[in-house]
């Protein structure tokens, strides 16, 4: 009596499966003619033997969100504030240095941007780029991580500036 149950969710799981997968990939591969995509999570894992990098958009919808990812932004002009980590995983507390920056970009329709990072110890370099030819179409910002500092409002301050 439980297996007919089980063999129906099945039956139904694959079928809204196959589907939606088929629709996920090719949204992800559309990008509109007016539109640009951005990728706005880099991660250099291992730059060094303890410590990961991470490079990420600070801000969505004019205020500070960390866990955005992927997102479709209209062609033109654009202020992005980046938030640039280095976590060391060998320490239990005080382990992360953190830099923020602000890019600015033009940015084409139909077109896929990433954010790209160099490091050198405590000195790092962040910029956007095209992902398909490597171009940044951003200035290359030079920063310096340090450990987080108490900004209050800053931050609100800093996304209402920007333009995602």
């Amino acid at each position: 009596m439980k297996i007919a149950p089980l063999l129906i969710a099945a039956a139904i799981t694959s079928l809204v499966a196959c589907t939606s997968v088929d629709e996920v990939i090719n949204e992800q591969a559309t990008i509109q003619p007016d539109e640009a995509r951005i990728d706005f999570f880099a991660n250099r894992g291992e730059a060094f033997d303890n410590q990961r990098e991470f490079v990420k958009l600070m801000c969505f919808n004019k205020r500070p969100n960390g866990a955005l990812i992927l997102r479709d932004v209209e062609e033109g002009e654009h202020v992005l504030f980046v938030r640039a980590s280095v976590i060391n995983s060998d320490l239990p507390f005080g382990n992360e240095r953190e830099a923020i920056v602000r890019l600015e970009a033009n940015l084409e329709g139909g077109k896929r941007y990433s954010l790209n990072q160099t490091r050198d110890n405590l000195n790092m370099k962040v910029w956007l780029q095209e992902t398909d030819t490597g171009v940044p179409v951003s200035e290359i910002v030079s920063t310096r991580v340090e450990y987080p500092q108490y900004v209050g409002d800053l931050r609100l301050q800093q996304c209402k500036e920007g333009t995602v």
